[in-house]
């Protein structure tokens, strides 16, 4: 299925805040539900190690992702919060749980152009399909051009199964798994069952993420077409039904891996 980049409603600048709220508040619960993420903690603790560093600046950070579940397992990372539209109330909630382990940017955050003072491995969780691809190859630039780390992981795939996913268990899952999600606001509550603008945008989103999706092959391309001395790892962690399948790409400069005991470095051998 070829890549299409059409319409989403959370891109777009005049959506009311209140409405992409309600949309990224709903993925980070349903993440949190079906455990979305826990599998892809061993990839990236391999590339803070190989880069001697613990540090995470997450990128595309909706209303904190799967921040707050991954920390309270006892990950030993400290994270900081970005997004071209940041989800304030979210934020804060996540950093007065979780501080000093976790902060965030109260500004927008573009993520091919990131401020100096945001260093750390770089993470996107379900982020890289929100560009096309001349602005996901100028994140991927932007990254490697400033000598980071960066780990990008995408449940969406143009799949049958992604299709059907979408369009029949996501209407279930937001009247279902909308009640729990906090604050719970009487706006949440109009907009998802009186007058249902938040399911039909979320659904309508993630058919579109669906199409918008970067295979490997897209993505190890991209990763390339950067040059320099990276180290680049791509693959794909499947799961069964109704656990989602998660595509990722892992980078990181060859002169930060980590040295052996014996001071050579991984993937050498000794003379």
């Amino acid at each position: 299925m070829k890549r299409l980049h059409l319409f989403e409603f959370e891109d777009q600048p005049w959506l009311p805040g209140t409405l992409r709220n309600l949309q990224t508040d709903f993925l980070r619960r349903m993440g949190a539900v079906l455990h979305l993420y826990e599998p892809v903690v061993p990839l990236i603790d391999k590339v803070l190690e190989q880069i001697s560093s613990r540090r995470i600046v997450d990128l595309c950070s909706g209303a904190a992702g799967p921040w707050e579940q991954l920390l309270e397992k006892g990950w030993d990372v400290t994270v900081t919060l970005t997004d071209r539209y940041p989800n304030l109330t979210a934020f804060a909630l996540a950093q007065a749980r979780h501080a000093p382990r976790l902060d965030y940017c109260p500004d927008p955050v573009d993520a091919r152009r990131l401020p100096a003072h945001l260093d750390g491995m770089r993470i996107l969780f379900n982020g890289f399909h929100h560009f096309r691809p001349v602005d996901a190859r100028a994140l991927l630039q932007a990254t490697v051009d400033r000598n980071a780390a960066i780990g990008i992981f995408e449940i969406a795939e143009r799949t049958p199964r992604t299709f059907l996913s979408v369009l029949f268990g996501v209407p279930l899952l937001v009247f279902a798994l909308t009640p729990g999600i906090r604050p719970l606001t009487w706006s949440r509550l109009f907009w998802t069952y009186c007058v249902p603008l938040a399911p039909l945008f979320i659904v309508w989103d993630g058919l579109v993420s669906m199409l918008r999706a970067y295979a490997q092959d897209d993505l190890r391309a991209m990763a390339t077409a950067t040059g320099g001395d990276y180290h680049w790892q791509c693959g794909r962690i499947a799961r069964p039904f109704p656990a989602a399948p998660i595509t990722y790409l892992l980078g990181h400069p060859r002169s930060q891996q980590s040295p052996l005991p014996d001071g050579r470095l991984p993937g050498t051998k000794q003379q």
